[in-house]
């Protein structure tokens, strides 16, 4: 299951890849986003926070195919682009870990306020 769907993610981006290229991009962000949270305990949900880190994951890794396909350049030396492509996808990860940061804070305070507290008396009826 996947946090965010290729159809999402092309509205967003413009991308016309195929929708299985998308969402092989979107699938490995996603294992990346799991990775992250399973230290925690943690799983994710495909709404909110893990859907929008899922999001960025995928534009990133939108950005990253674009490298590898010789789509856009690695440097800011082509004048016709005003985009660094490196600095947009580390900017699009570190926004998804940010997002998935409060996630895991927002997790934490609800398991925290959900305990009961029981105290034993010994003695007593």
């Amino acid at each position: 299951m996947t946090y965010s769907t290729a159809a999402e993610l092309k509205l967003l981006t413009g991308s016309t890849l195929a929708d299985a290229n998308c969402t092989a991009i979107i699938e490995a962000g996603d294992r990346k986003i799991d990775a992250y949270l399973s230290p925690y305990g943690l799983g994710g949900a495909a709404s909110g926070a893990c859907k929008e880190a899922s999001l960025e994951m995928g534009k990133a890794g939108l950005l990253e195919e674009g490298l590898q396909s010789g789509k856009y350049q690695a440097t800011s030396g082509d004048f016709t682009s005003s985009v660094d492509v490196i600095k947009a996808i580390e900017h699009h990860q570190k926004s998804a870990f940010k997002l998935l940061d409060l996630y895991v804070v927002a997790q934490s305070s609800l398991a925290s306020s959900k305990r009961a507290f029981v105290r034993r008396v010994d003695g007593r009826c």
